[in-house]
């Protein structure tokens, strides 16, 4: 039996395991969805701790099993595969309440998909037949493979086996998305139609570490820096667990030539050309689907909150991907009245930034030589610093209106006086304009939202 009798404190992801807990405590299912990197596989073998058992299950802790399947351990991913796992996890819990079963049976030799589904069916109902209070966990991790290397038929037969076990089996699985964003057609209509019966509709964001999951993590000593450079650290990296290990990694680094008094603009610069930082990045990138990565690109671009080119795919599915990437952290809603959004990480947002080639319509900024790229190509006319700071402070913002009041604020350093600032706010928007080119009618690029403020569109990001 997957058991596992670590004593280690529960340091972490309380709130996660409550959930999930509570969930299998009813006798249902769920799908625990969430990026590369942020600790999924991780969260899994918590579950197997005693120290869960006994703080979350109490006197019930007894009544539940959990059986670790993790899809890196399959040989080739398959139906097939999934089966042989299964009723080899199940043989230590055959031997616990002393069932027969041939020990000297190898299950991996079986090549016939039938008979070794119909050995897993027997074994699951021995044990429920057996100890009618008992409840199978199944911990599927990795799922995303399920979803898009094996036969549709296979969701029906994991669902077959729960409703034949009257409740006595449930699973809890791990991926890094949901197969209406990464299966092909072939899988869409049956994968569609099994999965929230499978999970009863429970999937539940694993999101960086906030709170006291955040606390502790500083507490296990990955950051050990002076307050000041963690907060810095935390805020480039957006708690994201890999993405942090990885900065620490670099920072600590003996030829490291970052120090905490740069610019995070210039910190973030020198870490991406770090290839450990770029490798995590280009994790976490890949693991979403291409629907959610094309609504990343719009948000960095601050284009979702303006009519544009009819985007490459519908509305719905846009939608549901904001809906997932939300739901996974990887962005926060700022404005909910005109949609803006904003990536959960700032060096993460620029590596974003870095998958536009460099001939894509829009507006970079290189935030340490203060140069204006448009359209690919180096602005020659030289901004002040006024005028750099303007276009600096809608970009950070861009995509959504920016206040006189804030805009200001940010530029001159001064408390907002609209008798004095609406006419020189306007004049240094327009010399803006000016200097990059965007003296079109109507502009192109920064745009005067009558009686609100500014907005900038088309920002791709940094440019490098």
């Amino acid at each position: 039996m997957a058991d596992n009798d670590d004593k280690r404190p529960l340091i972490s992801r309380a709130g996660d395991i409550h959930s999930i807990i509570r969930t299998v405590q009813t006798g249902k299912s769920c799908i625990l969805v969430g990026v590369a990197g942020i600790g999924k596989t991780t969260l899994m073998r918590e579950l197997l701790s005693a120290t869960v058992r006994e703080q979350y299950l109490a006197s019930e802790k007894d009544r539940f099993i959990f059986l670790l399947l993790d899809a890196n351990e399959l040989s080739k991913p398959s139906a097939l595969a999934y089966y042989r796992q299964m009723a080899l996890l199940l043989e230590p819990v055959l031997a616990r309440y002393h069932l027969p079963f041939s020990s000297n049976e190898n299950i991996l030799a079986v090549d016939n998909e039938e008979i070794v589904r119909k050995l897993l069916f027997d074994r699951v109902e021995a044990i429920v037949t057996h100890c009618e209070q008992c409840r199978l966990v199944f911990l599927l991790d990795r799922f995303e493979v399920a979803f898009t290397e094996t036969e549709p038929q296979f969701f029906r037969v994991l669902q077959s086996l729960r409703s034949r076990s009257n409740g006595q089996v449930c699973y809890v699985a791990a991926s890094t998305n949901v197969p209406m964003l990464i299966c092909d057609e072939q899988h869409q209509r049956v994968v569609r139609e099994m999965f929230p019966e499978l999970f009863n509709g429970n999937i539940y964001g694993i999101k960086p570490p906030s709170g006291q999951d955040m606390q502790a993590l500083l507490d296990q000593g990955l950051l050990y820096h002076q307050a000041s450079l963690r907060l810095q650290l935390l805020e480039i990296t957006g708690g994201h667990p890999g993405l942090l290990k990885a900065v620490m990694t670099v920072w600590n680094g003996a030829d490291s030539a970052l120090t905490g008094h740069d610019p995070q603009e210039q910190i973030i610069h020198k870490l991406l050309q770090e290839t450990t930082i770029v490798s995590q990045c280009e994790q976490i990138w890949y693991s979403l689907s291409e629907t959610e990565q094309y609504c990343l690109k719009q948000i960095r671009r601050g284009l979702f909150s303006q009519h544009g080119d009819a985007p490459p795919f519908s509305m719905r599915q846009i939608q549901y991907a904001l809906h997932m990437l939300a739901l996974k952290g990887i962005i926060r809603e700022e404005h909910r009245s005109n949609k803006s959004y904003q990536p959960f990480s700032s060096l993460f947002a620029s590596y974003v930034a870095q998958q536009f080639s460099a001939g894509l319509p829009g507006l970079q900024l290189d935030l340490l030589q203060q140069q204006v790229w448009i359209d690919g190509t180096l602005r020659a006319s030289h901004l002040t610093n006024k005028e750099f700071r303007l276009l600096r402070f809608l970009a950070e913002h861009s995509g959504r209106v920016c206040s006189r009041e804030e805009t200001t604020r940010a530029v001159y350093g001064d408390m907002y006086n609209p008798k004095r600032d609406d006419a020189r706010l306007d004049a240094l928007v327009e010399r803006t304009r000016k200097s990059i080119g965007d003296d079109a009618r109507p502009p192109r690029f920064i745009e005067t939202v009558r009686g609100a403020g500014h907005r900038l569109h088309e920002y791709l990001g940094e440019h490098f």
